[in-house]
């Protein structure tokens, strides 16, 4: 089990690289390509493996900003890539530094979780972070597989993972364009659309009550979320 400590530094690192453009040239990456290709030590297999590690990170915490609203993403940037205190930022954006460094944590743990290959509980309907988990479970198995340095029960875990992940997308994909005027397919349509609205304000768009909105966001949640954490 990570600590709470180490989940946060390392999603604190992930999201100053990302916001820091901290990327490797061409140059750098066809050395390391022609490295490895002649060089199968394991000082060429942690090279590989660090670029990969940085590329699935950025993937992740650019889905993260995706589902943001616009005053989290100012708040990230001004964080991250400006290095601003929570008080100046707080000033900016007329919200106490308590409640910005509850944001922080907010991010702080979505970013480990998925990082850790995790979709968290409320963001099932999140095209977004999904699509991110799929993109990086697969090149991770991919990049295990080739290089042989992986136990056989983590990499079939990611198989796992990357498997409900995959019927996940599906379904989100299938409702997203689905043109049924079934009750729960619009329902679970507008909670995808719109993963970030309350329940009232879904409510209110779908023209239907708290009960019936619960009762398909639910069975829609029985059916597809992972239960691997």
């Amino acid at each position: 089990m990570i600590s709470a400590k180490l989940r946060y530094s390392l999603a604190n690192d992930a999201l100053l690289h990302f916001f820091h453009n901290e990327y490797w040239s061409d140059e750098e990456i066809d050395f390391l390509n022609n490295f490895c290709f002649y060089n199968n030590s394991d000082r060429a297999w942690k090279l590989k493996m660090r670029l990969l590690y940085e590329e699935n990170n950025d993937m992740i915490v650019a889905a993260v900003l995706a589902d943001a609203s616009i005053e989290e993403r100012m708040f990230l940037y001004d964080r991250f890539a400006k290095n601003l205190s929570f008080v100046k930022i707080g000033f900016q954006l007329n919200l106490h530094p308590n409640a910005l460094q509850r944001w922080r944590d907010k991010f702080f743990n979505e970013i480990a979780s998925l990082m850790n290959y995790d979709l968290p509980g409320g963001d099932i309907f999140s095209c977004n972070k999904v699509e991110a988990l799929n993109y990086v479970l697969e090149r991770s198995i991919g990049f295990f597989e080739e290089y042989g340095n992986t136990d056989k029960k983590i990499l079939d875990s990611l198989k796992f993972k990357l498997e409900v992940y995959q019927n996940l997308l599906f379904a989100i994909r299938y409702f997203l364009n689905s043109e049924s005027s079934d009750v729960g397919c619009k329902i679970i349509q507008a909670k995808i659309s719109f993963p970030s609205l309350s329940a009232e304000e879904l409510e209110q768009l779908v023209g239907f009550s708290h009960t019936t909105v619960s009762k398909y966001s639910l069975a829609f949640h029985r059916q597809f979320c992972p239960q691997i954490h």
